[in-house]
C-alpha cells in the first residue's frame, strides 16, 4: 500500500495545499498511509480523493472522511471540507488520482506488464500472475478494475516490495487504452488478439486495432510486445510499420506451423493433448536459445495454450528459470465465472458466464463438446453484445458453430436468438433450438430435458448475469428435497 508525504502528493498532482498546521510538521514528514476514494472502505491514515461520477459527488464526503480517520484529502472543492485536516485543492479529482499513481508507478519502479485485447485479457493475466509469481513478488489486477479508475486503483494498492506488476487494460473506445498506458508506463506489453468485442462503437476491426495498439504509446523504450504469431490484425501491423521501429517483438503460436520469423523471441506448443482434466503439450520458449519444457494446465479451453505461451515468454524474457515458470503456469485456475464445473444432481453445468464474444462463444462450445463426450451436450446462451451491424451475423456464425459440434440442443434468450437457431438448422435441422423469453423460463425448459450426465453451458455478455439460471436451477431440488 502506497505510502506518501504532502510534499510528494502535492507534487504529483500540482495541487494547491489548505488547512495545514504547520505544527504538526514540515509537509516533508507528513505522512498517508494507503489511498481510498470510498468512505466505507477507508481506513485510518488513508488519504481521500473526491472522485465525482454522474451520481454522486466526492467532494461532499469529505467531513465523513476526516471523521473516519483520513489524515488528508484531495478535493475539486473546499465546500465540505473540514478545516483540521488537510485538503489539496485540484482542478480534477479523477486527473490527480492518475497523477498519484503514475508518480508512485514511477517512484517504486516496479517492473510492470500491461495485458490487453479483445479477448482473454483477465486470464492471461491470472496467467502470467501465476507464472512469474513464483519467482517473484508479483501483484496483478483484481476483479474486473481495467479502466482508468480501476487501473490507478491497483497501482495505488500495490505493495511496496512488489517486484513485477501485471496490469489489464480495457476499453471501449479509441483513446481509452491511450490514457490507462500513460498512467502505468508499461515495461512489456501483451496484445492477446483482435476481435469484434466492440465494434459497435468502433466501427470495424482496423479501429479495433488502432484502439489496442494505443498500448504502445506509453510502452517504455526498447520494451517488449508479445504477440499471438496468428492474429491476422497484429500481423498486419507488423507488416504495414503500425508498431514503434524500437519496440522489440515476441510472437506465441498454439502449433508448430507457419511460425513468423523476425521476432526476438518465440514460444509454441507441440501437439496438444486432454487426459486427466487437464490440456497437456509440450513448449519450446526462448530468445536466443530455445528451451522445452512440458505443461499440465488444470482447465478446460484449449485456448489457455496461448495465455500460458505468453506467461513463459514474458518470464523467460525477464530472467526467469524456465522450470519454475512451468511451475507456477500448472498452478493456474480460472477465477470468477470462467469455465466453473458444477455437478447438480448429476448435470454437469460449465459457467463460462462472465461474458460472451464470437471467439470465446465458439470457444466455449467446442470445449462443451470435447468434455462431454459421448454424452449429451446443451447450450443455454444469451446474446453477445456491442456487435452492432454485424450482430444478427455473428449470433448466426454461432449457431453454425454449434449445429457443427453435434450438440443436442440449445436454449437461447435475447434480441438475437432467431440469428442462432438459423445458423443451427443451415448446418443441422434436426438440432433443437428452444426460444426462451428470459433465464427462468430456460430453466423451467432445461429441468425437463436434461438428465443425470447430461452437460450444460452457461454463456452469454456480462450484463445477461447467465450463472444465475444455475442458482436457479439448485433452488428447484432444493425445494424438491424440502
Amino acid at each position: 500500500m502506497a505510502v506518501f508525504t504532502l510534499k510528494e502528493i502535492l507534487e504529483a498532482t500540482s495541487g494547491e495545499l489548505h488547512h495545514f498546521d504547520e505544527s504538526a510538521g514540515s509537509i516533508s514528514d507528513y505522512c498517508v498511509d494507503g489511498v481510498s476514494t470510498d468512505t466505507r472502505k477507508l481506513t485510518e491514515g488513508n488519504l481521500f480523493i473526491g472522485l465525482i461520477g454522474e451520481n454522486f459527488d466526492g467532494n461532499t464526503y469529505a467531513f465523513q472522511a476526516a471523521k473516519d480517520g483520513a489524515k488528508a484529502l484531495i478535493l475539486s472543492n473546499l465546500d465540505h471540507a473540514p478545516e483540521d485536516t488537510p485538503a489539496i485543492l485540484v482542478p480534477d479529482t479523477k486527473i490527480a488520482l492518475e497523477n498519484l499513481a503514475t508518480y508512485y508507478r514511477k517512484r517504486q519502479n516496479f517492473l510492470t506488464v500491461a495485458v490487453t485485447g479483445s479477448v482473454g485479457k483477465t486470464s492471461t493475466r491470472e496467467m502470467l500472475g501465476s507464472a512469474i509469481g513464483v519467482c517473484k513478488r508479483t501483484y496483478c489486477t483484481k476483479n474486473n478494475e481495467n479502466n482508468e479508475i480501476g487501473l490507478s486503483k491497483t497501482i495505488l494498492e500495490t505493495p511496496e516490495d512488489t517486484e513485477v506488476l501485471v496490469l489489464e487494460m480495457g476499453m471501449r473506445l479509441r483513446g481509452e487504452i491511450l490514457e490507462l498506458t500513460n498512467i502505468a508506463f508499461p515495461d512489456i506489453a501483451v496484445i492477446t488478439n483482435v476481435g469484434v468485442a466492440h465494434i459497435e462503437r468502433l466501427g470495424t476491426r482496423d479501429e479495433i486495432l488502432r484502439a489496442k495498439l494505443e498500448i504502445l504509446e506509453g510502452l517504455a523504450k526498447n520494451g517488449l510486445l508479445i504477440l499471438p504469431a496468428k492474429d491476422e490484425y497484429l500481423q498486419k501491423a507488423v507488416r504495414e510499420g503500425m508498431i514503434r521501429p524500437d519496440v522489440k517483438i515476441a510472437y506465441f503460436s498454439t502449433d508448430d506451423q507457419d511460425l513468423p520469423t523476425g521476432g526476438i523471441g518465440l514460444a509454441y506448443a507441440g501437439p496438444v493433448s486432454f487426459e486427466d482434466d487437464k490440456v497437456n503439450f509440450t513448449a519450446t520458449v526462448g530468445y536466443d536459445e530455445k528451451q522445452q519444457t512440458r505443461l499440465a494446465l488444470s482447465v478446460l479451453g484449449q485456448h489457455h495454450v496461448g495465455n500460458a505461451l505468453a506467461a513463459l515468454l514474458c518470464g523467460v524474457y525477464l530472467g526467469l528459470p524456465l522450470d519454475k515458470l512451468t511451475d507456477g503456469a500448472n498452478q493456474f485456475a480460472p477465477i470468477g465465472h470462467r469455465e466453473k464445473m458444477v455437478t447438480v444432481e448429476g448435470v454437469h453445468f460449465i459457467d463460462d458466464a462472465y461474458n460472451a464474444g464470437p471467439e470465446s462463444m465458439t470457444s466455449a462450445i467446442a470445449t462443451l463438446r470435447r468434455v462431454s463426450g459421448t454424452a449429451k451436450a446443451y447450450a443455454c446462451m444469451g446474446d453477445m453484445l456491442e456487435l452492432g451491424d454485424v450482430s444478427a451475423e455473428k449470433h448466426f456464425e454461432v449457431g453454425c458453430a454449434a449445429a457443427r459440434e453435434g450438440l443436442d440442443g440449445l436454449f437461447v434468450i435475447g434480441d438475437f436468438k432467431e440469428s442462432v437457431m438459423e445458423g443451427v438448422r443451415s448446418v443441422d435441422p434436426s438440432i433443437p433450438v428452444v426460444l426462451c423469453q428470459d433465464k427462468k423460463d430456460i430453466v423451467d425448459k432445461l429441468k425437463d430435458i436434461v438428465k443425470p450426465g447430461d452437460w450444460a453451458l452457461l454463456k452469454a455478455s456480462h450484463s445477461f448475469e447467465m450463472y444465475t439460471i444455475l442458482d436457479e436451477y439448485v433452488s428447484i431440488f432444493r425445494e424438491v428435497e424440502c
